[in-house]
This record gives C-alpha cells, structure tokens and sequence, in this order.
C-alpha cells in the first residue's frame, strides 16, 4: 500500500538528515522528539504528532482560554490532582518497604475511611474462564486506553484490573471489562457516559466506548457460567448457602 501524496509533501530527507513540516506554522524541522510530541508515548509505533510542539502548545492554550473561568479553574484542579496521583503512584512503586508501614498506619488511624473504601471497591463474582473471556474479547488490553497486557505489567507490576463499568451496578461478567491501573484510577466512580464525555483519556475513543457498550448490553451474555452458590459458616459452623 503506497503513501499518500500529502506524506511526500511534509517529508524531506537533506544530507542523511529527515525532516517533517509541520501542518500548522508549514516550517520544517528535524523529524524527531525535541520538535513534535509522541502521538501516543505507550504506542512509539504510531509515530510523531503532525504539528510542531509550539503550535501544539499554542493551540491547547487557545483551546484553554476558551474556556470559562470557572470551567479554566475546574480543569487546573483535575489536572493537578492527576499530576499528583502520577507523583504519589510512582513514590509507592519505588519505595515499596515504606508503603507497607505508610498503609499500615493510615489503616489504623482511619478506620471508618477504610471501612468505606472497602464498601466502594467490590469484589466482582467472575469466574476464571468468564475474565478469561473478557481479556479476550479487549485483546489482553485496557477497554478505555487500549495499553496491553505487556505494557500494564512492565509499567506497574500488576495484571489488568476487573472494572466495574457501573460502579453501583452489579459485580458479574455483565458489568466488567479489563481496565490498566490509570484508567481504573481515573475513572473511580464515574459512570461510562461521565468517563468519556470527560476527556480525560484522549484514547478513550468514540470505538472504544461502542465496544464496551457492545459487549455489557449484548456479548457477554455468552459466557456467563453457572457458579454454585456460595457457602459461608458461621461462628457456630453452621453451613449458610447465599
């Protein structure tokens, strides 16, 4: 499959050295990272952004002042926050010992904030071929992001998480898709439609949110699995079937 005609025209190589023009200010600079953003730092493959950095920036700052103050205000916050998120998860990953002791203590001196977080985060009801099958069906990747398998556990040490996709809704197959630590994170209680109307994940596509759809409304029904009822004992041993 050959390149399109406008490829040509932005692409140039001159004494061994290639260069790229960028779309918004049309000057040309050398086709590397110090000029033009990654389009997506997970994905290398998918090569560098068309736009030169300072058009990129210039054009997220139009885009920013656009906004009302209170909307400019609310978006600094979230960003903050989320920068904040990044520092804290990457000082836990890198001071394991010390986050032990650090949640041990907060445990202890927040009983009730445990208590409720508890209540928050449900366990899910999945059996291991039925999260088989979701991994399958998002291929082995984040249902919002799309970051594999490989990529989650080379950048956090950790499987995908089972993910609610309705944080009050039910803890089965048909409300759960494979997500990676920083949309699971981001998410939190959101339901689907907040999530991507948020913009808080730009590879949170329109295709993405139509497979999740997809599969919570129609596929998954075909690999639900009947699961014996659970059994639970009491502090006299007696057997109670739920």
């Amino acid at each position: 499959m050959g390149l399109k005609k406008s490829w040509y025209e932005n692409h140039r190589e001159i004494n061994g050295i290639k260069e790229r023009r960028c779309t918004a200010c049309e000057e040309w600079f050398p086709e590397t990272e110090e000029y033009f953003y990654m389009r997506n730092k997970s994905k290398p493959e998918r090569g560098l952004n068309s736009e030169c950095k300072k058009c990129a920036r210039e054009k997220s700052l139009e885009k920013f002042y656009k906004l009302s103050p209170e909307k400019r205000e609310e978006y600094k916050l979230k960003r903050n926050k989320e920068k904040e998120l990044i520092r804290n998860r990457i000082w836990f990953q890198n001071n394991r010992d010390k986050k032990k002791e650090y949640m041990k203590e907060y445990y202890k001196q927040h009983p009730e904030q445990m208590k409720m977080y508890a209540e928050r985060h449900r366990n899910h009801d999945i059996t291991p071929n039925e999260w088989k099958s979701v991994q399958q069906y998002f291929n082995y990747s984040c249902a919002y992001c799309g970051k594999s398998l490989e990529e989650q556990y080379k950048d956090y040490k950790q499987q995908l998480h089972k993910e609610h996709v309705d944080h009050q809704g039910s803890n089965d197959i048909t409300n759960c898709v494979c997500a990676c630590s920083s949309c699971n994170s981001i998410k939190h209680t959101k339901t689907l439609d907040e999530f991507y109307e948020s913009n808080d994940i730009l590879q949170f596509t329109k295709d993405k949110y139509d497979k999740i759809i997809k599969w919570i409304t129609e596929d998954c029904f075909q690999y639900i699995e009947d699961k014996k009822p659970k059994k639970e004992y009491n502090k006299r041993k007696k057997i109670i079937t739920v």
